[in-house]
């Protein structure tokens, strides 16, 4: 069952300490209601996985997630003013932009989870998360019924 719900509230996550904060997640695909690239909270309470990003809303049950994939990518970080300055990079004589860039370069945990609907359809999940948020999330998950093929060796990459 996928549910999207636009206005709808959402608790701190059940696991969470009291006071800690929920990270800032950033959805890249996947969820019907909730836009692309969309920057938000993700948290698991009540066997269920909820992101939400303003007004908008989504959720999957953990007993319909298939399986769960963490992985890890470098990113160009800044927002806006990361965009300038890579445009800046480009026009900097002698190679010099090069050094503006790798400043701005920052890695992220990406999650992606695969899941069913009620009818039985397949569906897919991606969400970008702060570095070393991935694990733990997957945990969560698979503790709240989610199933989940065990976990491999990350694969390293020469960053």
């Amino acid at each position: 069952m996928f549910v999207a719900v636009a206005g709808a509230s959402l608790c701190a996550a059940q696991s969470a300490p009291a006071g800690a904060s929920v990270p800032k997640v950033r959805h890249i695909i996947g969820l019907g209601e909730v836009k692309r690239n969309a920057t938000g909270a993700l948290t698991v309470q009540n066997g269920v996985l909820h992101f939400q990003a303003g007004k908008a809303m989504g959720e999957v049950p953990a007993s319909s997630i298939d399986d769960i994939f963490v992985g890890a990518e470098v990113t160009q970080g800044g927002g806006k003013t990361g965009r300038v300055v890579k445009t800046a990079a480009i026009a900097a004589p002698f190679e010099s932009g090069k050094a503006l860039t790798i400043l701005l370069r920052t890695k992220v945990d990406i999650l992606t989870l695969a899941f069913h609907d009620s009818d039985g359809g397949a569906h897919g999940v991606i969400f970008a998360l702060p570095k070393g948020q991935g694990e733990p999330l997957r945990a969560q998950l698979v503790q709240a019924g989610a199933h989940a093929t065990e976990a491999k060796e990350p694969v390293k990459t020469n960053d």
